[in-house]
């Protein structure tokens, strides 16, 4: 056993199960434990650096306390940071300090002073390198704050377009049709192009993006996840400009899409596997001033469906929602903008009612996840399948549910109330701001009021809000750092904000949850539907059946610790105030 691995023992930083596990045998060229244990225990990363520091008697480097200097790229050309695991961290004169992940690497500061690139005002200086000890994971994120995605690749490109002969092309191989991207890493085999679009839609996958922006400008092309509903820019290699038609022909080839068309707008699909899970990516394609922006959604085909009690409905809300799910017809609609989460809360909905003595249909445009044991039916506009034409034919397979993917136009509205009517529980979206507007957008699709009152059974309004990190989540205690409109709500409870962190990614939230409000229809709501009420009069009585705003439930979720003020009022707001205010709190 090495004096390392006896330290990790008296200091209680790992189990003598976890040294078992990683054992490396007699061979001398085995990678030290500390990085056989990383790769088996990741999770022990921030312990195991820490205990080698202290083994070593260095110091380890906080990088949340230092900003990237993209000009150190200069210095430190993509290839030997990505090779070496190093990156620059600060140049004082001729003294430049290098995250080093492995304290191996602290015997070759002479080799790196060596390969040092070119500052673009003549040869590099001599250097004096000074190494400064770093966790793997944290140089690995230095490396792309300053270099960006996939530099090391783009670099490769570049070289391989100077070194092919006229008119040969590096995109001659077409992908196959499900894009492994566990093998990413196989340079050996994919082409530069391959691996640099692979890395984009890994990054991806790893931190929970649900789509991908790749967005043509004058002098650049920006990258930019969507990471719990905010868009977030990515760091990119300086001259990936130079290499932006070959990107998008790699992703439109795999999405079997016609390269040479530029003009017009193009969608497509691509499967991927991702350590053996299935991805599906929508792949839409626009043609911008500054050239062709592509906008990738993922969809991950194995995930599980959450629980109704799971999404975060309050518990009022949840009881009276399971008796609407008892009813045997009517109709139960779910409002919101896009984004807002309306088609989890009807798939969840949908799994609480799938059992072999039902028959659920849904008519959807796209189906975006599948579910067992219930028929999916594809709404195709361009041969006349739309929504309304499915309708009138689906009665005829007896269904028991039906679930309409959105409520667009008067025709599926009728028939939606229809079948409600003639014996069947009807769930649909509608696009209305608050859930008192629902019966009256359906009065403005010129239903009759008496089918309205009749058929409709109960409505739900809907957000999405970002949930504070729990790494870096704080109480505010001064009701000055509140808006003076929302100072009332420091009395309520407690409020908490973020200051963002590297767990969360500087954003100061992780993952999302969903804010409600919602009412079931009574005799009262019923008779102000026949005259024709505005939406202000059915929410007074919404109201009085218990029923509160989304800023409200926001408020609730803010004072249980699980979101902000800034969010609540930045998805749900009942006035205008001053976000600028809120933001800076």
């Amino acid at each position: 056993m090495s004096d390392f691995s006896a330290y990790l023992l008296e200091n209680n930083v790992v189990q003598p199960g976890h040294l078992e596990q990683v054992s490396a045998g007699d061979s001398p060229a085995a990678d030290p434990v500390y990085y056989r244990l990383l790769r088996k225990f990741p999770e022990l990363e921030d312990p195991l650096w820490r205990a080698l520091a202290r083994f070593l008697h260095l110091s380890l480097v906080d990088l949340t306390q230092i900003d990237p200097d993209p000009f150190l790229a200069r210095l430190v050309p993509a290839r030997v940071a990505h090779r070496y695991a190093i990156a620059p961290l600060v140049r004082q004169g001729a003294r430049l300090e290098l995250a080093v992940a492995d304290p191996r690497q602290f015997d070759k500061c002479d080799e790196f002073a060596m390969l040092l690139g070119e500052t673009g005002e003549g040869p590099a200086p001599q250097f004096s390198i000074v190494p400064r000890l770093t966790r793997p994971s944290d140089v690995a994120e230095l490396v792309k704050a300053i270099y960006g995605i996939g530099a090391e690749t783009v670099q490769d490109m570049l070289d391989d377009r100077e070194a092919a002969p006229a008119g040969d092309s590096i995109l001659a191989r077409e992908g196959p049709e499900v894009v492994d991207l566990t093998r990413v890493q196989d340079t050996s085999e994919d082409a530069a192009i391959v691996r640099f679009v692979n890395q984009l839609l890994l990054e991806a996958v790893k931190i929970g993006a649900s789509d991908i922006h790749l967005e043509p400008f004058e002098d650049t092309l920006s990258v930019r996840y969507r990471v719990d509903g905010m868009l977030q820019s990515e760091p990119v290699p300086g001259r990936i400009k130079h290499l932006e038609s070959a990107i998008i022909s790699r992703v439109k080839i795999m999405a079997n899409l016609d390269i040479a068309e530029k003009r017009l707008p193009q969608d497509g699909q691509i499967r991927l596997t991702v350590m053996t899970r299935p991805i599906d990516v929508r792949v839409s394609v626009l043609p911008t001033m500054f050239g062709q922006g592509i906008v990738l959604r993922l969809l991950d085909r194995q995930i599980t469906f959450r629980q109704l009690e799971k999404l975060g409905i309050p518990d009022d809300y949840l009881r009276l929602y399971r008796q609407t799910l008892q009813l045997s017809h009517g109709v139960v609609l779910v409002t919101g903008p896009t984004g807002s989460g309306k088609t989890t809360t009807l798939y969840a909905s949908l799994n609480e009612l799938n059992d072999p003595r039902r028959k659920i249909i849904t008519v959807e445009d796209p189906i975006e996840y599948q579910l067992a044991g219930i028929t999916q039916i594809q709404v195709k506009p361009a041969i006349g399948l739309d929504f309304a034409n499915i309708l009138r034919n689906i009665l005829r397979h007896d269904p028991d549910v039906i679930m309409i993917g959105e409520i667009r136009d008067t025709d599926t509205a009728r028939l939606a109330i229809s079948a409600a009517m003639t014996g069947h529980l009807v769930f649909s979206t509608l696009h209305t701001n608050d859930a008192p507007s629902a019966p009256v957008r359906l009065l403005e699709m010129q239903m009759e009021p008496y089918l309205i009152s009749s058929a409709l059974e109960a409505v739900i309004a809907q957000r999405l809000v970002r949930v504070l990190c729990p790494d870096c989540r704080t109480e505010i205690t001064d009701g000055q750092q509140l808006p003076p409109e929302y100072a009332e709500q420091l009395r309520a409870g407690r409020v908490y904000d973020s200051r963002g962190c590297a767990a969360c990614r500087q954003t100061g939230y992780q993952g999302r949850t969903a804010i409600f409000e919602m009412f079931s229809l009574n005799d009262t709501i019923r008779h102000l539907i026949l005259h024709r009420a505005n939406a202000g009069q059915i929410r007074q009585e919404a109201r009085a059946l218990g029923m509160r705003s989304l800023q409200e439930s926001g408020f609730e979720k803010m004072h249980m610790g699980l979101t902000s003020l800034a969010e609540v009022c930045r998805v749900a707001r009942e006035e205008r105030v001053d976000m600028r205010t809120i933001m800076n709190g």
